[in-house]
């Protein structure tokens, strides 16, 4: 079978979908996958080069992120669409957000199935995606509607217990597959700094703003300069392609690095401080490690109150992060046992839920899967 899987191109957008990918590569598929051209220089998988780079598109703190989304699937709908009528897959896989994806699908006739990157967004953004999505199947001439794009079957990353519980609330995908979040998948030459193995605190805390939100640096400086008070180590990123010399000369116990794959770096560690995207916030579940949310745009404020109201850590808003604040939450996550007991149980919840190898299944062989 030919499967060709869509994706924003942010790690954030990308990294959801990898286990599937390599899944459906280690099932003898023929498999693509379509993004930006720099997240497609990072894949060790067949790619195309589709549409412009993050940085092109101008993404960053501050982005207006539906029309991000909008005018990077125009783009990407204009190379995306005449190589997917050349190679002719049989299923396209597109992330959420991705919304060439769906237009691509409909144009060669190809099952489409939509990929979860975090908790499913609130029914509410449909207002605002939906004319996007039919905007793109006019301007394309290709038949389809976004209430169709709605009845394709959703993968969801998102256990139960962070989902949110108000029924009223509805879903865009009302039919859906559960699928087992990874915490990132790191590429063959990826792995850990030979300095964490020297680090001196039993304890260790995974500092991050994400490849996105990084921009931020006054947060990032100020959660530095709190952690590294603590008697913890801390390792910390602090962005892809950001030199970390330029946040000063750090203690023994503290490492800096651009970016570090979370599957390597999670296992050693005690609790993380993030700004909650959707791949950290499941990666430290995986862990069953505590979490202090750091809200700074997008999703985050969503994921930081999914945090909160699991139990499984707490959070502080725009306007309270302050060295101090950072100190006495972290504290209290380090201290508290009830949020490592949340996490734990979180982490039960996730190991449940079927992995990608057995949802590849369900798909490839169910025609409504």
């Amino acid at each position: 079978m030919r499967i060709l899987f869509t994706a924003c191109p942010m790690f954030g957008h990308v990294n959801p979908v990898l286990p599937l990918v390599l899944a459906a590569r280690a099932a003898g598929h023929d498999v693509v996958v379509a993004t930006g051209p720099d997240m497609a220089a990072r894949l060790t998988v067949p790619t195309w080069a589709v549409g412009p780079s993050h940085h092109e598109a101008g993404g960053g703190p501050g982005t207006d992120w539906l029309a991000y989304f909008a005018s990077t699937a125009r783009a990407r709908a204009a190379d995306l669409i005449p190589r997917a009528l050349d190679w002719k897959p049989d299923l396209v896989i597109s992330e959420d957000t991705e919304l060439s994806g769906p237009v691509a699908a409909a144009a060669t006739g190809a099952r489409h199935v939509v990929h979860g990157i975090g908790i499913m967004p609130p029914i509410r953004l449909w207002a605002a995606f939906g004319p996007v999505l039919d905007g793109l199947f006019d301007q394309f001439g290709v038949p389809g509607t976004s209430a169709g794009h709605r009845a394709a079957t959703y993968l969801e990353l998102c256990p139960p217990s962070l989902r949110p519980a108000d029924p009223a609330a509805g879903r865009i995908w009302p039919t859906t597959l559960p699928l087992r979040p990874v915490a990132g998948t790191p590429s063959g030459s990826e792995q850990l700094p030979a300095s964490l193995d020297s680090l001196p605190y039993e304890q260790t805390v995974h500092l991050t703003l994400g490849t996105v939100f990084h921009a931020n640096r006054n947060v990032l400086h100020t959660a530095i300069a709190a952690l590294s008070a603590l008697p913890v180590n801390v390792v910390a990123t602090v962005g892809p392609d950001v030199d970390p010399a330029g946040f000063g000369r750090q203690p023994a116990h503290v490492v800096l690095a651009p970016y570090l794959p979370h599957t390597l770096l999670l296992p050693r560690c005690t609790a993380v401080v993030s700004q909650a995207g959707a791949g950290i916030m499941f990666g430290s579940l995986a862990h069953g490690l505590p979490h202090l949310a750091l809200p700074q745009g997008g999703d985050q404020f969503t994921n930081a109150e999914a945090i909160e109201l699991s139990g499984t850590g707490l959070a502080l808003h725009p306007a309270e992060v302050t060295g101090a604040a950072i100190t006495d939450r972290l504290t209290e996550l380090l201290t508290n046992p009830t949020f490592t007991a949340a996490a734990a149980a979180a982490r039960t919840d996730l190991t449940t839920m079927p992995d990608a190898p057995t949802v590849l299944t369900t798909l490839t062989t169910s025609p409504h899967g």
